[in-house]
């Protein structure tokens, strides 16, 4: 939430202009002006001077008095006064009356005396107030002024040197500025006896600014082994070095700052935050990296986070806020920067009924449209206008935007005031247009050609009565209430603007409205609607043609890219451009490129749901582009689907992920001629009764351990069969083959219940998990699949839900991470393609051999993947692709299998072990094991654990099947 930081003093930073630096403080003292020199001493006011960048500042010690500043453009000199107050300029009387420790104090001192001698004196907070500044005007006015405790000359000669570089042009301005704040910078370094472990070690020590909304602090920023220090530049903060220990970092995410790839955002457990910017994007990462790697691996943003939400979003693990709150944060949203502050849907339609019918769907907005297309006049005349605008230029159909600073201070401005009288020029907004009325302000948004503003976060939110909150954040609809007594002005038809009118359904009581809301946030209508605002915030609406059909198209310059402010050299055009995109607001970041796939219905949902073990995103993807007419989507038939087919895939189970232990001690306990030639893929029955095999000899066997005999054998087709997986109920077997077909083999009616034509060549590999069948193919295609289960069967359906044709090469091998996000193939090439399932793109292309890829495997935890190729050449890698170790056999390797801890290879020469631990191969002098499967090429691998104890079934390249127990 937005947070307000009540500071001791009453200057605080907010209250400088945009891209103004605040340098020094003196303890000081006003004489005030247009007095005599006597009554100027009696009336002196002790305070402090504030030295900016564009700006003095005099803050007086009484709080009734107001803060005085005094802009550079206003001020025609700053001079040393040479004649100065003193007690024989007094009359006798007055010297008589004074009193004797003020007039010893006058007479000790140098009374070194300066003048300020200005046009223009801004005041504010007078009695702490927030309230409009005054502008009070005077005609070269002399202020004067004296320092304490310290020599006036080198001070005055600072500000002297600030008043001049202020008349210089404005780029010219701005670089003195940063040059000397480079100067101060580079003598600013942490004082190490300040450490809170004298035993910490500095690991990294760099520049960068804070930044909370509106304001920007530089400083420098330590990294130690045990915290992270931040000790800005001036002494503003309340303690000169605040510290963070690094075990309370929840998560660091890259960000974006004045359209540069500059930020990097903290989050801490105790759910606060923090938001640096560096100077290049290179000190960002290498600040970035060092946490990741070496101090906070975990706050690492992980690859299957975002899909997790999503199961967990989907079946009600958490709710429609936290997902939204988090979509934002993974989009680059913060309350940190106003530019890129959260932004919410509005929900309700409804602000004037007495009460709120939350399972009527007219209560609701229409979801499926952006803010702009609600109305449909306003829509026609703002798509006349769009058809009116130069094609051979970006056009665009709304010239405002759902989110920009000067619409999140619309609805903050009760709780937090002074932030819109820094962004308003230190006033109040026309109380016309000021934030008033609920269904005035839905009413504007509904139907105003420049008001599309959706809400914020703080709408939906109530407070928890179990979490003490931060005294600092705003309480539930606190931001409703004008608890401050703001004088915000007088409407046209003579009300007063105070308090926010809530609806007749709120009582009168900002909790009971933010309740309701966030029950309408949470209610089921908007539980089914809620990813087609996902598709346009978000998603795949954003931008392109989708956004054309969606009529939601903003100024090109609000979108992430729209503009490169790293090649703009000229610094007018620069300050335009980030000028423009303030005041327009900024797109978030596109997460999704797909339709996003709706919440299950309430009667679906399983919140005991095992994260691992969740169907495919884009499930819906084809209903998604159905319904997006409709107000409420069909997700009930499409959830069915997705409920009733858990158990088809063969999914790892916790005790298929038991580690194998020592295999070096198996024997072989059997050994069965069952096929003419090579057998391509062999499986072991949960029950490890059955063994299920293919060949190139185009027939399926079943063979029974427990009789010792055959009990099926079918000839599928007239060509070698490449690969099969059992579905998890075992009641079915998919078989690929070279005959560009997908078959389904059920085991319960003993023949083959379906076929499908797959590619336009062959169907070289395939791999099964819960609904989803991805396939490879000599087309050097890869396809995702959806199963449907018929009646007692299963099908593949007739299209797949994805094609990529992204290799070059023919597909040799695919391999499905353990929980069902990332698919990874091998071509013929050496190249590896990830795809990820959830979003159903490409997500990465690796090239890790010179030849074909034989095998792939992950380990049982998903975050390595071991990949070999035909030339011998193996290669352990993370999901991001780096290379952890590699090693050759120097012969041909055809298969592989891995607990996460030992490797099996199937080879020309039999079988051969290797430690992914050690990365180191597991030999024996004595392993009748190893020695045992040296007679034949091994062609496939099938390791189970039975009764705890590994069994490998390993079929050759002349037809047979061993097994070793």
């Amino acid at each position: 939430m937005f947070t307000v930081n009540k500071p001791k003093l009453r200057f605080n930073l907010i209250l400088m202009d945009e891209g103004e630096y605040y340098f020094d403080d003196y303890s000081a003292t006003l004489y005030p002006p247009g007095l005599s020199e006597e009554e100027s001493w009696y009336k002196r006011v002790k305070g402090r001077i504030l030295v900016c960048s564009s700006s003095i500042f005099f803050e007086p010690d009484e709080m009734k008095l107001p803060i005085m500043k005094f802009p550079f453009r206003e001020v025609s000199s700053i001079e040393k006064l040479q004649t100065s107050i003193s007690p024989s300029q007094m009359s006798p009387t007055s010297r008589l009356l004074s009193n004797p420790n003020q007039q010893q104090s006058l007479l000790s001192s140098k009374a070194d005396i300066f003048t300020i001698q200005t046009n223009q004196v801004i005041e504010m907070k007078e009695n702490n107030n927030n309230k409009p500044y005054i502008f009070k005007k005077y005609n070269n006015l002399k202020f004067k002024f004296s320092l304490n405790y310290v020599a006036l000359l080198p001070i005055l000669e600072n500000m002297k040197e600030l008043l001049k570089f202020s008349r210089q042009e404005k780029t010219d301005h701005e670089n003195v500025i940063k040059a000397i704040i480079e100067e101060r910078e580079s003598k600013l370094h942490f004082d190490l006896s300040l450490l809170v472990d004298i035993n910490e070690k500095n690991i990294l020590e760099v520049h960068c600014s804070k930044i909370s909304p509106l304001v920007e602090n530089p400083g420098r920023l330590l990294l130690t082994n045990e915290r992270l220090y931040f000790m800005a530049m001036n002494n503003i903060e309340e303690k000169s070095n605040q510290e963070y220990h690094l075990s309370a970092i929840s998560k660091i995410l890259k960000r974006r700052h004045s359209l540069r790839e500059i930020g990097l955002e903290l989050f801490f457990s105790d759910q606060s935050s923090l938001f640096f910017k560096f100077k290049t994007g290179f000190l960002r990462n290498q600040v970035y990296d060092v946490l990741i790697q070496h101090l906070c691996p975990q706050a690492q943003n992980s690859l299957n986070e975002q899909k997790t939400h999503l199961l967990k979003w989907q079946n009600g693990v958490i709710s429609n806020y936290e997902y939204l709150m988090y979509l934002n944060t993974l989009a680059g949203r913060t309350f940190n920067d106003l530019t890129q502050y959260p932004v919410f849907p509005w929900v309700v339609s409804d602000y004037t009924s007495l009460e709120l019918d939350l399972n009527n769907p007219g209560t609701f907005r229409d979801l499926t449209k952006p803010m702009g297309a609600l109305n449909p006049q306003r829509l026609a005349t703002l798509v006349d206008r769009y058809n009116q605008m130069p094609s051979d230029q970006p056009r665009f159909l709304y010239g405002t935007h759902y989110s920009a600073p000067a619409y999140v201070l619309y609805y903050l401005v009760r709780q937090a005031p002074e932030y819109m009288l820094r962004l308003q020029n230190g006033r109040f907004d026309s109380p016309n247009r000021m934030f008033n009325s609920i269904e005035e302000t839905w009413s504007s948004v509904c139907n105003s050609s420049s008001d599309v503003k959706e809400l914020i976060p703080e709408f939906y939110k109530p407070d928890n009565p179990n979490n003490n909150q931060n005294d600092h954040e705003l309480k539930c609809g606190e931001f409703l209430i004008n608890s401050e007594k703001l004088d915000l002005g007088t409407r046209q038809d003579g009300k007063v603007i105070n308090d926010i009118v809530l609806p007749p359904w709120a009582n009168n009581s900002p909790e009971e409205f933010i309740a309701t809301l966030r029950k309408a946030l949470e209610s089921e209508y908007v539980s089914q609607n809620l990813n087609h605002w996902i598709d346009l915030i978000f998603g795949y609406k954003q931008t392109g043609d989708e956004a054309v059909k969606a009529n939601n198209l903003f100024y090109p310059l609000t979108y992430e890219g729209a503009v490169d402010i790293e090649s703009i050299s000229d610094p007018f055009e620069r300050e335009s451009l980030e000028a423009q995109i303030n005041e327009f607001g900024q797109t978030p970041k596109q997460l999704f490129k797909n339709p996003h796939p709706p919440k299950l219905p309430q009667n679906l949902r399983n919140q005991n749901i095992v994260i691992d073990q969740f169907d495919d995103f884009s499930n819906s993807n084809n209903n998604s582009n159905n319904n997006n007419n409709s107000n409420i989507s069909n997700s009930s038939e499409i959830s069915n689907t997705n409920i009733e087919l858990p158990n088809i895939g063969n999914n790892n189970t916790l005790e298929d992920q038991v580690t194998w232990g020592s295999l070096l001690n198996l024997k072989q306990v059997n050994n069965i001629k069952s096929h003419k030639d090579k057998i391509s893929s062999l499986i072991l029955s949960s029950k490890a009764d059955i063994i299920y095999s293919v060949s190139h000899d185009s027939l399926l066997k079943i063979y029974s351990l427990k009789d010792q005999k055959q009990i099926r054998s079918l000839n599928l087709c007239n060509m070698a069969l490449s690969s099969l997986q059992l579905s998890k109920d075992e009641k079915h077997i998919v078989i690929g083959s070279w005959d560009n077909h997908i078959y389904i083999y059920s085991v319960g009616n003993g023949s083959c219940s379906s076929s499908t034509s797959g590619h336009t060549d062959a169907v070289s590999c395939l791999k099964l998990w819960n609904s989803i069948l991805v396939t490879g193919s000599w087309d050097s295609s890869v396809k995702i699949w959806r199963i449907q289960k018929i009646g007692n069967g299963i099908q593949v359906e007739k299209s797949p839900i994805a094609d990529f044709i992204e290799s070059e090469s023919e597909i040799k091998s695919v391999e499905i991470s353990p929980n069902g996000m990332l698919c990874v193939a091998g071509s013929n090439d050496g190249t590896l393609l990830f795809f990820d399932l959830i979003s159903l793109s490409m997500v990465k292309r690796l090239h890790l051999f010179d030849d074909e890829i034989t095998s792939i495997r992950f380990t049982p935890d998903g975050s390595r993947i071991i990949a070999s190729s035909v030339d011998g050449n193996l290669k352990l890698i993370g999901i991001e692709g780096q290379e952890i170790f590699s090693f050759s056999l120097y012969q041909e390797v055809h298969c592989l299998d891995t607990d996460g801890s030992t490797l099996i290879i199937g080879c020309e020469d039999g079988i051969r072990l290797w430690s992914l631990t050690t990365g180191n191969e597991l030999t024996s002098n004595y392993s009748t094991f190893l020695d045992s499967t040296k007679s034949e090429p091994i062609s496939s691998i099938h390791v189970s654990m039975v009764n705890n104890r590994p069994m490998i079934l390993t079929g050759s390249t002349n037809g047979n099947i061993s097994i070793y127990q």
